[in-house]
C-alpha cells in the first residue's frame, strides 16, 4: 500500500460507467485515491448491493486483488485509507478475478496515478481491458421460490429484500448529484415515501443526511485529464475534495 508522503495529487473518488463491450453484470468502475482526507473523520464504507472487486499495490510493488460480497450497512472505518485502489463494481459474482499480466499493469497504472492525474486515462483502459475479460456463471434456470431466497442470500450474504432496499439507495445516490432537482422529488423518484424516509435510509447507508452528500458529489465537472469526450461521457460520479 501506497504511504501518503508518495501521494502528491489531491485525493480522488470516481465512478464511470463500463464499457459498451462488458458484461451486464458489471455496474461501474472506480478510482479511489485518498491521504486520508475523504475517508477520515468517522468515514467508512457505503453499504452497497454490488460485489467490489479491488486491486491495490502491495509493499513489494505487485497486485492485491480482493473480492468483497454486498455490503448491507454503512460500514465505518477502522483507520483513514492512504493509498490508490481502483477496480470494478458488479451485480454477481465473476467465474474468475483477473489474469497476472492484467493485475502487474494495473499495479504499475496505480503506481503512476499516485502522483499525478495525467496516467488516469491509462489507467481506465487497464480496467476497460479487465472488464471486457470477466465472465460470468450463465442465470440460472426456473428455481422455487424457496430456493432463489436461498441462492440470494448464500451467494450474497444479504436477504432478496435488503438487497432490494440496497438497490433503491443506490438509485437515489446516483441523484444526488443534481443540483436542481429537490430532494423531496428525488425521494419519490427512488422510490421513497418522502424526504423524511430517504435521510433515514441516507443515515443507514452512507453514514450521512442526503445534503452532506450532495455537497460532496460533483457532476461531470472533472476534467482535469479526462480530455477524451468518451470518458467524460461515461463519468457517474466525482468526490475531489
Amino acid at each position: 500500500m501506497l504511504s501518503s508522503s508518495n501521494l502528491m495529487v489531491a485525493p480522488l473518488y470516481l465512478e464511470l460507467a463500463p464499457p459498451e463491450e462488458a458484461a451486464k453484470q458489471i455496474d461501474h468502475l472506480f478510482v479511489f485515491r485518498d491521504t486520508g482526507v475523504l475517508s477520515g473523520g468517522g468515514r467508512g464504507r457505503f453499504a452497497t448491493d454490488l460485489f467490489t472487486l479491488s486491486v491495490t499495490r502491495d509493499d513489494s510493488g505487485g497486485a492485491r486483488v480482493s473480492l468483497a460480497p454486498p455490503r448491507s450497512g454503512f460500514t465505518p472505518r477502522p483507520s483513514p485509507f492512504h493509498g490508490v485502489v481502483a477496480g470494478l463494481r458488479l451485480s454477481s459474482r465473476p467465474k474468475h478475478l483477473a489474469e497476472s499480466e492484467v493485475l502487474d499493469t494495473l499495479a504499475s497504472e496505480l503506481a503512476r496515478v499516485q502522483t499525478g492525474d495525467d496516467d488516469l486515462p491509462a489507467l481506465i483502459a487497464v480496467l476497460d481491458g479487465l472488464a471486457r475479460d470477466l465472465r460470468f456463471a450463465a442465470p440460472p434456470g426456473a428455481y422455487c421460490d424457496r430456493t432463489k431466497r436461498r441462492k440470494v442470500r448464500a451467494d450474497t450474504g444479504v436477504s432478496r429484500r435488503r438487497l432490494a432496499t440496497l438497490r433503491r439507495f443506490r438509485q437515489a445516490l446516483g441523484q444526488l448529484a443534481s443540483k436542481t432537482l429537490p430532494l423531496s422529488d428525488l425521494a419519490l423518484d427512488a422510490g421513497y415515501y418522502d424526504q423524511s424516509h430517504l435521510s433515514a435510509a441516507c443515515r443507514i447507508f452512507a453514514g450521512k443526511p442526503p445534503g452532506a452528500l450532495r455537497a460532496q458529489s460533483v457532476p461531470r465537472r472533472f476534467d482535469l485529464s479526462l480530455q477524451d469526450t468518451r470518458l467524460k461521457d461515461r463519468l457517474r460520479f466525482v468526490i475531489d475534495e
